[in-house]
């Protein structure tokens, strides 16, 4: 009787939301969400949102999701003060990404002055991420970028040519 009521608390405790099980979303290096109004105004707001947005879909369970983690974190390095990096745990907020469309984790969405741009599913290299966001700064943003032989994207320099 002792162990049924023992595992009957934990059952309850693993069922009630808490800080620690928000805290457990896959570590990419992005800002967590924790709001749905909070990703209205980080990601959807036009007026609060200078630069794109990259929303990364995870779960910490998804083996994909921890494969993704380095590159939406080297990406962000990549692009530090050109774009911003949210995320977004599916399991915590699976409302937030239900409406956002989000049918399979990771997924990766890069949004511009509240419109949703561009989308990619599943895992996915540096260098193809990379190409989308530089595809984002360049036609919507207006910057004009360059990728140097690691396909990683560089501002083009002073005279507008290659160096």
């Amino acid at each position: 009787f002792a162990s049924t009521r023992r595992y009957g608390v934990v059952r309850d405790q693993l069922s009630k939301p808490s800080a620690s099980s928000l805290s457990m979303i896959a570590k990419s290096g992005g800002k967590e969400i924790f709001t749905t109004e909070q990703f209205e105004a980080d990601v959807l707001s036009p007026d609060l949102t200078e630069r794109p947005v990259l929303v990364f879909y995870s779960a910490p369970w998804c083996g994909p999701c921890r494969l993704s983690n380095p590159v939406v974190k080297g990406v962000m390095k990549d692009f530090a003060e050109r774009i911003d990096v949210v995320e977004v745990c599916t399991d915590d907020f699976a409302e937030i990404a239900s409406e956002a469309g989000v049918v399979s984790i990771p997924t990766i969405q890069l949004f511009y002055a509240g419109e949703l741009i561009d989308t990619i599913v599943g895992c996915v290299a540096k260098n193809v991420l990379s190409k989308a966001v530089t595809k984002i700064l360049e036609e919507s943003v207006g910057e004009t970028l360059i990728e140097d032989e690691d396909g990683e994207a560089d501002d083009e320099n002073k005279n507008g040519e290659e160096p």
